[in-house]
């Protein structure tokens, strides 16, 4: 079901593409050669495009345009562009929408201008996420996962393209079948050239696809809650993340059976099942711990190595497609690991927005940072600059040596003094 819906979209978008209509952008380029490679070894889909363009106009050229069909713009994760040769970063940015072929525009800015008759190598890379399918969507509980993913025989551009070529790198050697443009694509080891392609119009598009085993499980985090907590007095940042994780490979296609589960466990790592999860921490992570709705779990280990520390945890059930697991853990460590003080007296953090989800797609994640009390805030991209003063380093041990005093203070004043209550009535002194 879900390879019809892919074919359907592929194929509007085929016909999007033949009755496009050129927009009104500069066509100052041609693209000389692209050279496009693609990874799909896990549950997201990662392309690198090398591109040689060069300025056909009359004048020089500041802008390289390129395009993304919209259903597939809405699985992209990142885009990011690059002087190939320099390793200089370029910036993109989404220009417009074509409504009438579903198309947008992404538009990188060089930093210097290419002249008439010149050359500029241009890198792109982005990051595709749900575009990798189970394909059959359900399987028995000891079998072979195999996936699909298709894509565009070509680099859509709105330029001509001299000669381009596509390399697939898929997770196994195991290639079911593969499709190329006009025929053109061959399988190598757990690779798959399509092309090379010549004289490539602007706007082609031509599906590819390629069915192969892949025995790992597609991850997807529905939810990620990441709560951050810096102490200067104790020295110490707090971690403390929650998940919601599905595994979103081929489903079960009859009941779970725990004994076959159990007498099959020498086979669980060539099937899409999920038995546990590693994760990667600071040198000076300290005090783990690894909870879920249950309570704690014990199923877990944590080490120190040389350059870092391993949380390895295993969820309470195994994860097969479709399911769903939730926990949270959290683990401190030493505030220099993250905050560091800069030449203007401010303190500035920097910490990844997610971390450990190289091989998992995050469909929503939230991260709360709390600052210690007193200081103020200046926000950057993830990296947050604020101010905290000597003083306020203090605070909260001389405001409790105060109360520790004045708690003594009155103790001492009460003790001063008398209070009775007394029957006794005065006597009368005789004459």
């Amino acid at each position: 079901e879900n390879w019809v819906m892919i074919s359907v979209r592929l194929l509007l978008l085929l016909a999007f593409s033949y009755a496009c209509v050129v927009l009104a952008i500069p066509h100052q380029f041609e693209n000389t050669k692209v050279i496009r490679t693609i990874e799909v070894t896990s549950a997201i889909a990662r392309e690198d495009v090398g591109i040689r363009a060069k300025n056909i106009d009359s004048a020089p050229a500041s802008q390289y345009y390129f395009y993304v069909p919209a259903v597939i713009a809405e699985s992209a994760a990142s885009f990011n562009a690059f002087l190939r040769k320099e390793k200089t970063e370029l910036k993109v940015t989404f220009e417009q929408e074509d409504v009438a072929t579903k198309m947008y525009v992404y538009k990188i800015a060089l930093l210097e201008p290419v002249q008439p008759q010149q050359d500029v190598l241009i890198g792109l890379k982005v990051a595709y996420t749900h575009t990798v399918k189970p394909m059959p969507i359900k399987l028995p509980q000891v079998s072979r996962q195999h996936t699909v993913f298709a894509f565009n025989s070509y680099f859509l551009s709105p330029y001509q393209t001299i000669e381009t070529k596509t390399t697939l790198q898929t997770p196994t050697k195991n290639i079911i079948s593969h499709t190329g443009a006009g025929g053109k694509s061959a399988a190598t080891g757990n690779k798959v050239i399509y092309g090379p392609y010549e004289n490539i119009s602007p706007l082609s598009f031509d599906i590819a696809t390629c069915h192969f085993e892949n025995s790992k499980p597609l991850l997807t985090i529905t939810k990620l809650e990441r709560d951050v907590e810096i102490s200067h007095w104790g020295n110490n940042l707090a971690i403390e993340e929650h998940y919601a994780l599905r595994n979103d490979g081929a489903k079960l296609e009859g009941d779970f059976n725990r004994v076959q589960y159990q007498l099959t466990s020498q086979i669980h790592e060539q099937t899409n099942v999920l038995k546990s999860l590693s994760f990667d921490l600071p040198v000076s992570a300290r005090d783990p711990y690894y909870r879920d709705e249950v309570g704690n779990v014990s199923t877990s280990h944590f080490r120190v190595e040389k350059d870092k520390a391993v949380l390895e945890i295993m969820p309470r059930y195994p994860l097969f497609g479709g399911w769903n697991y939730t926990w949270y853990q959290g683990f401190n460590a030493d505030l220099s690991s993250y905050v560091h003080k800069a030449k203007s007296g401010k303190y500035i953090l920097n910490i990844k927005f997610v971390e450990n989800v190289q091989d998992m797609t995050v469909d929503n994640a939230v991260i709360r940072i709390v600052l210690p009390e007193g200081a103020t805030e200046h926000e950057l991209p993830i990296q947050i600059e604020y101010e905290y003063s000597g003083f306020r380093l203090l605070q909260k041990p001389i405001v409790a040596s105060m109360a520790i005093f004045v708690l003594f203070a009155v103790s001492i004043c009460l003790n001063k003094m008398t209070f009775t209550i007394s029957n006794e009535k005065p006597s009368l002194k005789k004459e």
